[in-house]
C-alpha cells in the first residue's frame, strides 16, 4: 500500500530516508514508520511527498497487490535464473576436472571400494545429473509458478540449487586425489565461479539492494548509477573470466594464480566508475 509505494518512488528517486525526512522536516523514524505502515502522513504532508518524489499521490496510496504478485514471479524468476547459473558452473566445473584428470579414473565403486576404471570421458556422465536438476526445476517454474503458496515455489528452487551444488562437491570429493596441477585447476576453478557470478549481477538479473552487485555509497542510492555499474562489471569480469580460463586451460604454469589479480584492477575501475557516473 502507501508505504511499499512511498519507499519505492523513494528509491527510483535516490533518497535515503534522511533525505526524504529533511525535506519534509520531519524525523527519519517518521519517515520509516510510514514506510512500515505503521501511521500515515496527513493529506498536507501527503501533498509535499507527491511534489518531491513526482508522483501523484493517487500513485502513492494505489493499491500495490499487483505489484506484490510481481515482485513473487520476479523472486521465482530469480531463483529459476540462479539454478541455470549453477548449472553452468557446474557443466564448466566437469570440463576443468577432465583437463586435469589422468586418462584413466576410477568409474565405479561398490561397498566403497573401486571395482572398475575408465576413461576420463566418462566424468562426463555427470551432465546427465545436472540436466536432470535442471529438468525439473523447469518444470518447477512453469507448472507451479501460479500456485498460491510462493513459500513452496522459492523452496522448490533452493533445494534444486542445493542439490546441484552438493553433487557438484560429490564429484570433487570422489576425484580431488587424483587432480594434478592444484594451482591452475584451482584458477580455472575461481574463473568459472567469478563468470558466473558476473553474470549474476548483471543488472537485469540482480536488482537494486540484493546481495550481489558492486555495492557502494553511489550504486546503493541511485538506480541508474547501480544498472550502470553493475553492467560494466558483468562485462569486464565476464570477458576476464574467459581469458583466465582460456589461458589457464591452455598452458600449465606455477604462477597462474596471479591472474586473479585482475579482478582486482577491474572492481577498482568500476568503483571509481561508480563514483564518476552521472545519476
Amino acid at each position: 500500500m502507501f508505504g511499499d509505494n512511498l519507499k519505492k518512488y523513494r528509491i527510483e528517486k535516490g533518497y535515503s530516508q534522511n533525505d526524504l525526512a529533511e525535506k519534509l522536516f520531519v524525523t527519519r523514524q517518521c519517515v520509516s514508520k510510514w514506510e512500515k505502515g505503521v501511521t500515515q502522513p496527513d493529506l498536507q504532508t501527503l501533498s509535499k511527498i507527491s511534489e518531491l518524489l513526482g508522483v501523484s499521490a493517487d500513485e502513492l496510496i494505489a493499491d500495490c497487490g499487483g505489484e506484490s504478485q510481481t515482485k513473487a514471479t520476479d523472486k521465482s524468476l530469480f531463483l529459476f535464473i540462479m539454478n541455470i547459473i549453477v548449472a553452468a558452473f557446474c557443466m564448466i566445473g566437469f570440463l576443468i576436472f577432465w583437463r586435469f584428470l589422468p586418462s584413466t579414473i576410477p568409474a565405479h565403486w561398490a561397498h566403497g571400494a573401486i571395482d572398475r576404471y575408465g576413461s576420463r570421458n566418462e566424468i562426463f556422465i555427470n551432465l546427465v545429473t545436472v540436466a536432470v536438476f535442471l529438468a525439473v526445476d523447469v518444470i518447477v517454474f512453469f507448472a507451479v509458478r501460479r500456485v498460491n503458496d510462493k513459500r513452496a515455489v522459492y523452496i522448490c528452487h533452493l533445494v534444486l540449487i542445493l542439490l546441484q551444488i552438493a553433487n557438484f562437491i560429490l564429484i570433487v570429493a570422489l576425484y580431488d586425489e587424483y587432480l594434478s596441477d592444484d594451482m591452475s585447476l584451482t584458477t580455472c576453478l575461481v574463473a568459472d565461479i567469478f563468470a558466473c557470478l558476473s553474470v549474476a549481477m548483471h543488472p537485469k538479473i540482480n536488482k537494486q539492494n540484493c546481495f550481489l552487485g558492486i555495492r557502494t555509497a553511489e550504486t546503493l542510492k541511485s538506480k541508474t548509477v547501480w544498472k550502470k555499474s553493475n553492467a560494466l562489471a558483468c562485462y569486464l569480469f565476464s570477458a576476464c573470466s574467459v581469458v583466465i580460463f582460456t589461458v589457464n586451460m591452455s598452458v600449465i604454469f606455477e604462477y597462474s594464480y596471479l591472474c586473479l589479480l585482475a579482478y582486482l584492477v577491474l572492481a577498482a575501475i568500476v568503483v571509481v566508475y561508480a563514483k564518476k557516473v552521472k545519476s
